[in-house]
């Protein structure tokens, strides 16, 4: 019979076995979250150089690791958020790169589209050509439109960013606003400075001829944060910038580097080995 020693060693031992596998899992989420992670593409908006059901492995370092901003039970959206802090990155997103990115309207999805403008630099449409700074931008290798017909310059497509400013054919010019920038009521549009502050969590309101910022009634904006101009591969089937406006720095989460696993969602589940895209395992995603 197990004296009061042996148990208390008994329960000692399990206690560091627990303590052991806790830091463990600590450990391994921490990498998951701040070095690299994960995202699986769910739609076809970088078809053709990202296709619907690729599993990517993207690389959270290079723009600055964050730490974990919400705890709970994986692949569901229970849980709560935490206060985190990010690290000093590599780099900036630059003209050209594919960037994940936690998407403006809503938090909780991860995005992944082509930063096509930076901080300060000038994005126009004309005729399915895109310009920044008024040079020619070229198309990705693998990119496509699939639509048939070019919407004509003088069409206001419904549901456009910022309201007024053209159609996914012919759209813009418009400014990507850096940190710093001034943005004076007037001389922009209502709904881009709304974009711009309430991606910076303040309130905004305005009556036409006033505008007011957390309450205040204000003449300008000054811009706390670099923003970002994102669109999709597949320009003619990317729901981006051009519809919802820009993404801030602090919703830049990483770097695309590899498929790792894809699936054909066309193909049933039972034709397991017809369903994975064998080609794309290990594909260098650029």
């Amino acid at each position: 019979m197990k004296n009061g020693k042996d148990t208390a060693k008994t329960k000692n031992k399990i206690w560091l076995e627990v303590k052991s596998w806790i830091i463990i899992i600590l450990i391994a989420l921490g990498l998951k979250n701040t070095i690299i992670a994960s995202y699986m593409v769910p739609t076809g908006s970088m078809e053709n150089t990202i296709m619907t059901g690729d599993l990517l492995l993207g690389n959270q370092f290079v723009f600055g690791a964050r730490t974990p901003i919400w705890i709970g039970i994986p692949w569901t959206k229970h849980g709560f958020q935490i206060p985190s802090f990010r690290l000093p990155g590599f780099k900036k997103p630059q003209k050209g790169d594919i960037v994940i990115f936690r998407f403006p309207i809503d938090p909780a999805l991860n995005y992944v589209k082509r930063c096509v403008a930076g901080p300060g630099q000038t994005v126009e449409v004309r005729g399915k050509l895109l310009y920044v700074d008024n040079q020619l931008f070229n198309n990705p290798k693998n990119s496509q439109f699939i639509r048939s017909i070019t919407y004509p310059a003088y069409w206001k497509e419904p549901g456009i960013f910022p309201y007024n400013s053209g159609n996914a054919d012919n759209f813009g010019p418009l400014y990507v606003p850096a940190k710093g920038d001034t943005l004076y009521f007037g001389q922009y549009p209502i709904g881009y400075i709304r974009n711009v502050v309430e991606l910076a969590h303040k309130k905004f309101y305005s009556t036409g001829t006033k505008m007011y910022i957390d309450g205040q009634e204000a003449g300008y904006y000054i811009v706390t944060q670099d923003h970002y101009f994102m669109m999709g591969d597949n320009r003619d089937n990317s729901y981006d910038s051009r519809y919802w406006g820009f993404v801030p720095d602090n919703l830049i989460l990483g770097k695309p580097i590899i498929c790792f696993m894809s699936w054909d969602k066309n193909v049933p589940l039972y034709r397991l080995f017809d369903k994975i895209r064998w080609n794309r395992i290990g594909r260098v995603v650029a």
